[in-house]
């Protein structure tokens, strides 16, 4: 993407039914950004005039994915990074469509991402097209994911939460954890992934507004 402005990406992650979309979307009104749905602007304390964009990169899971999940069948490993190039694709061209659209000032761009990033393998593709960015983690129990995803008609996704994260969750940065080369690749049981490079934990059984405030305080 295009370097005209200086850019801080953040991305929120976690298993599915952790509430990612929900403490992101509560960030971006804390921010000034509405409902987090378009281009805004807005003043941060303590940096030059911002610009701040809210992608969901659950609009770049096709329909057929969608379907798959449904039915409790997890994409392969190719189909996982044919998918994450296209969600990269797709953050670059927001990216730069909102850079070219405001050329006034001297602006901060700010990204905030939300997606599960259940496998390591598309976290490392993403932060290879995107090293600079800061990482979120919305830790929540494998119970409550599945309770919280069950409770939503609208949700594409009805399968396992996943293992827990074990990380904390009180709004420190966690460690770096190991990762294993005899991983299965397909993930075939669709389980989180253990995190191996350093994350901000935010507990997912806290207040929306609790862990907004937190990302917006991360942020400023």
């Amino acid at each position: 993407y295009c370097t005209s402005y200086n850019i801080i990406m953040f991305v929120v992650f976690g298993r599915p039914g952790a509430g990612k979309s929900t403490v992101s979307e509560a960030a971006a009104r804390l921010l000034g950004g509405g409902d987090g749905s378009k281009v805004c602007t807005g003043w941060l304390s303590n940096v030059d005039e911002f610009l701040y964009i809210y992608l969901d990169l659950d609009v770049c899971v096709p329909q057929w994915m969608k379907d798959n999940f449904a039915k409790g069948m997890y994409p392969t490993l190719a189909q996982r990074l044919d998918f994450i190039s296209t969600a990269c694709d797709y953050v670059s061209d927001k990216i730069n469509s909102a850079q070219n659209e405001n050329q006034s000032g001297n602006r901060i761009l700010l990204p905030i991402i939300s997606f599960s990033f259940v496998n390591t393998d598309m976290r490392i593709e993403f932060r290879k097209r995107f090293p600079d960015s800061e990482w979120i983690l919305v830790d929540t129990s494998k119970a409550l994911a599945e309770e919280r995803i069950l409770s939503r008609e609208d949700h594409f996704y009805k399968g396992s939460g996943g293992t827990q994260n074990n990380e904390g969750g009180d709004g420190t940065t966690a460690k770096a954890v190991e990762s294993s080369d005899t991983a299965d690749k397909d993930n075939s049981e669709w389980e989180f992934q253990p995190v191996d490079y350093p994350h901000l934990v935010l507990d997912g059984n806290d207040e929306v507004a609790t862990n907004a405030k937190k990302i917006v305080d991360v942020i400023q």
